[in-house]
């Protein structure tokens, strides 16, 4: 499945690349990309064809990944989540909006992907409280989570009660 996810990584990134995404601004980098999985925490470096996943943590976090996601508990049960991480704490308004709008396209992007090889997704963009860089013992409000994708996750999660 990991192989799988590279590989839409690196196509989305490949589209947004070729075609116009939209521009960062001056010293700002795109947000980078986690994924998750029950074996742990990895990131990816779509833009190097090839690069493999960087283990960046062990254990299962899909369960602290739901909680974030304004509960969304059917998320624990994914196959894997992409995550869009970015964006300081101390950003200004113009790096938030970039931010947000590049992590969606490139979610966007990637979710094309992942419906050209077969695999169900589905885009989760409501995050609170979700610095995972805090979560990992890093220093805090530098790494939120911007934006996800589920990838091997059921189209339709439970309806609320």
């Amino acid at each position: 499945v990991l192989a799988t996810l590279l590989g839409v990584l690196a196509d989305a990134h490949r589209i947004a690349t070729v075609n116009s995404s939209p521009p960062a601004g001056a010293g700002e980098p795109d947000p980078v990309w986690w994924v998750a999985d029950g074996e742990g925490l990895f990131t990816a470096d779509p833009a190097r064809s090839g690069s493999p996943l960087r283990s960046r943590a062990r254990g299962d976090a899909r369960p602290w990944l739901a909680a974030r996601a304004a509960g969304q508990a059917w998320l624990a049960e994914a196959g894997a989540i992409l995550l869009a991480v970015g964006c300081p704490g101390d950003a200004d308004g113009t790096r938030i909006r970039r931010s947000h709008l590049r992590a969606g396209f490139a979610a966007h992007l990637a979710s094309l992907s992942a419906a050209r090889l077969g695999l169900r997704c589905r885009p989760v963009g409501s995050w609170q409280q979700a610095d995972l860089g805090a979560a990992l013992g890093r220093p805090g409000d530098r790494e939120w989570i911007v934006h996800g994708l589920a990838v091997g996750a059921d189209p339709s999660p439970p309806a609320p009660r």
